[in-house]
């Protein structure tokens, strides 16, 4: 071989290429004169006594040798070009996305969106919900985020007859009627005047009738219920109870009236639930509820989503049950205002009731039943035409597809039926959503895309029972729960201007802190104060009991369209919204569910300029951007054993004494929960080691963060009710807006000294005891090395 071709071939640079590297320059050297010697010294002498021709020869073979291991060597010594998007998987999203996205949402879009869901009433069912919002915001998504889909349900609804309306009057022995209740609330500003508003009612109340002696049962708790009964042996039989809103769920109501043997029940708001102050200065002039609103809403409570196809879907090929085949309220109800209520209350007989029963109505409350001299002989009449009908509603749920994970879905969600204008709930969430939407869609314009993939959901028919959700839910449930990171709800965004207000499973508390530390403040006066962000008013106004050093949040019961995720499919869920001052004491927001829940209501005295829509919006689109781009999820499991610790040292405060009493013991809850601790306090201690660059490692993490909550899911439900089935948060058994811990506990436990069957009850004590111990022991199991398969007791 020519001198010059050796020279060229054995090059640092050449060697390098074909795969001999990492020597030092000594081995570099030594490499390239052992290779030359090889090549191109070596002379072969032939018989003929002339050695060119075989020195040519050999310089040639040389060559191909050389060619042909150069290849062998790069194709296996060769390490190959790291792709560009592998470095990208282990970052994660530029912080100053963050920002942007802030920057991004304004509050006078949010005030344009609000003021186009408002215009019209969007009942569930109607033709302005499922037509011409449903075609609003699909235009709106198709023309900024990846895809759109709608999925249809054709599910059991509820309406008043307008033709028949309904209303209660009391009756004279003769027939005649008296003190008729208003059949419509008074128009008190023409934005409320609309011939698609609905008359106030309470959804799938039965039609009927009825004439009985009035009681008065304060909220129509258990607790109310029991008083009445135990403490002044009255018999409720056939008697008409009349509550008020407040303190649990209307539909939770109903259900102990009929359990006392009531044939019918009116449930009207009273002042000092809905009114701070003197009832002279009201809505128009203040945000207080006049004494001519009512509260509409459902009182179904034996199922969330469709009634007829529980725990499927209601799609095309569902079986649909008969409406006599499900558990649909047994008595007739409606709601009144409290200008109607005191009409009936004031004339009631029987004794005063006490402290805690009395209203903020200028009257003497009493028990009753019956009314007293000269109407001693009149009854009281509850006359209900409100009629069930199967019609189709719409989910619209739009997308942006993840760049490294689309398989992983941070999904937002907002219901979008309204019982009438609903400014508040729900069309401030609404509006919200379309400017988080928004904004998003814009960075997508300016080349950023998620990690993972967002979902924005629009839910139908919320108001009648989470029905739009649970159905998804139920059709989805097998990629969601395999998939799905986080829900993130928001039903309403504000229902007051004071402080954020939250709820949510543990794992995620820190991300709703970290996020509120990132959003101005949007009250002036706060800042003036030195509270410059959301998170400082937070903390200054509910300061959590258990660290007050950080802002309460609560746990989530059933209220909203969260309640399907984590209770169904075990998805770690929060709920956020702006919220009144709580030392008024109100039950909640004053205007909830009435036809005076307008646009002008919202924007003239709550929140002007929109800038508490603006920091809800913004707070929720931050944590929606941080489980979206980061690699590792921001989930913290020692926050959850924290939890269980402080549940588990509540039950021994309020029940130690009684389960010493009967033998029991929490030993093995108390032993589960240090297990969990210590698993949880492992893992979080194994990702700070974790080498993110091997995007193996990430998701392997990841899935153990993301699958904690499913841990928690009884697949038999909790207490023999099957639609809920977390066995650490659930609804509480006897108000479905509230949260319990340890739910099944909780039911066992409640009135237990009460039960005639002493031992059965305690045997169900010691059965939840047992499921609650398993599953934490469970849930600890899923933190751990993933190839720790010894079993829960080692």
């Amino acid at each position: 071989m020519p001198s010059w071709c050796c020279q060229e071939l054995f090059e640092p640079q050449t060697l390098i290429r074909i795969g001999i590297k990492r020597l030092s320059s000594a081995g570099l050297e030594q490499e390239k004169q052992e290779l030359t010697q090889l090549f191109c010294g070596t002379t072969f002498t032939s018989n003929m006594g002339s050695t060119t021709p075989i020195k040519v020869f050999g310089a040639i073979l040389g060559c191909i040798a050389l060619f042909v291991i150069g290849i062998v060597i790069g194709r296996f010594a060769l390490a190959p070009e790291v792709p560009s998007w592998l470095h990208s998987m282990s970052n994660d999203g530029d912080p100053s996305n963050s920002q942007r996205l802030m920057k991004e949402i304004q509050a006078e879009n949010i005030r344009k969106n609000l003021e186009f869901f408002t215009k019209k009433p969007h009942i569930a069912g109607s033709e302005q919900d499922e037509i011409t919002l449903v075609n609003h915001i699909r235009e709106e998504w198709e023309s900024y985020l990846d895809g759109v889909r709608i999925h249809t349900y054709n599910v059991l609804l509820s309406y008043p007859n307008a033709s028949d309306p309904n209303y209660v009057a009391m009756q004279w022995e003769n027939g005649t009627e008296t003190e008729q209740s208003a059949k419509k609330e008074k128009i008190l500003s023409p934005d409320q005047e609309d011939p698609n508003v609905v008359n106030p009612f309470n959804a799938y109340s039965p039609a009927g009738d009825i004439l009985g002696d009035l009681v008065y049962v304060n909220y129509g708790t258990v607790e109310d219920f029991l008083f009445l009964t135990r403490n002044l042996s009255m018999n409720l039989t056939g008697k008409v109870a009349i509550v008020r809103y407040g303190k649990i769920f209307r539909g939770d109501k109903v259900k102990n009236g009929e359990k006392y043997g009531c044939v019918g029940m009116i449930i009207y708001s009273d002042p000092a639930d809905y009114v701070v102050g003197s009832t002279d200065r009201v809505f128009p002039d203040d945000w207080w509820l006049p004494g001519t609103g009512a509260q509409r809403g459902s009182v179904l409570t034996s199922i969330v989503g469709d009634p007829l196809t529980p725990f499927y879907p209601s799609i095309e090929s569902a079986y649909y049950l008969d409406e006599k085949e499900i558990c649909l309220p047994l008595i007739p109800v409606t709601p009144i205002g409290y200008d109607d209520a005191i009409k009936y209350l004031s004339k009631m007989d029987g004794n005063e009731v006490q402290s805690s029963w009395r209203g903020k109505l200028n009257i003497t409350y009493r028990f009753g039943p019956g009314f007293r001299t000269p109407h001693e002989k009149s009854k009281i009449k509850l006359y209900v035409q409100t009629y069930n009908v199967k019609k189709p509603i719409k989910n619209i749920i739009g997308f942006i597809k993840g760049v490294h994970e689309p398989d992983r879905y941070v999904v937002l969600g907002n219901h979008r039926d309204a019982w009438v204008f609903g400014a508040i709930d729900p069309s401030s969430g609404t509006a919200t959503m379309m400017e988080v939407s928004r904004a998003m869609g814009q960075l997508l314009k300016d080349g950023w895309r998620p990690r993972r993939s967002i979902i924005f959901c629009s839910w139908g028919a919320e108001e009648y029972s989470l029905i739009g959700s649970t159905e998804w839910v139920e059709e989805m449930n097998k990629i969601l729960g395999s998939r799905a990171v986080a829900y993130l709800n928001v039903d309403l965004a504000i229902e007051g201007n004071t402080s954020l207000v939250a709820h949510g499973t543990p794992v995620l508390h820190n991300l709703i802190y970290e996020a509120s530390k990132k959003v101005e403040n949007p009250n002036p006066e706060e800042i003036a104060k030195g509270r410059r962000m959301v998170y400082d008013t937070w903390l200054e106004t509910s300061p959590s009991a258990f660290n007050p050093k950080l802002p309460h949040i609560g746990d989530l019961g059933s209220g909203s369209d969260y309640a399907p995720f984590l209770q169904n499919l075990g998805i770690s869920s929060i709920d956020i919204r702006y919220t009144y001052d709580k030392t008024y004491l109100i039950s909640s927001y004053p205007m909830y569910h009435s036809v005076y829940e307008t646009f002008n209501l919202v924007s003239q005295l709550m929140d002007r300029d929109f800038k508490y829509h603006q920091a809800v919006a913004r707070i929720w689109g931050v944590v929606a951007l941080t489980l979206a781009d980061s690699v590792l999820l921001t989930f913290d499991c020692k926050n959850y054993a924290s939890a269980l610790e402080r549940i588990l040292a509540s039950v021994q405060t309020n029940y130690g004494a009684l389960f010493l009493k009967n033998g029991i013991s929490l030993d093995n809850v108390t032993k589960a929960t240090e297990e969990f601790k210590k698993a949880a306090s492992a893992l979080h201690k194994s990702i700070e080691t974790l080498d993110i660059k091997n995007p193996l490692n990430v998701r392997r993490v990841n899935d153990q963060l993301m699958q904690l909550e499913r841990a928690f899911i009884d697949p038999l439900g909790i207490a023999g009710d099957a639609t809920v089935r977390h066995v650490i948060y659930a609804p509480n058994q006897h108000d479905i807006y509230a949260s319990s811990s340890f739910p099944g506990l909780e039911a066992a436990l409640f009135d237990i000294e009460n039960q005639t069957n002493q031992t059965e009850s305690w045997k169900k004590v010691k059965k939840e005891i047992s499921i609650i111990t398993f599953t934490i022991l469970s849930a600890a199991s899923t933190l751990k090395e993933v190839t720790d398969i010894g079993g829960l007791y080692k």
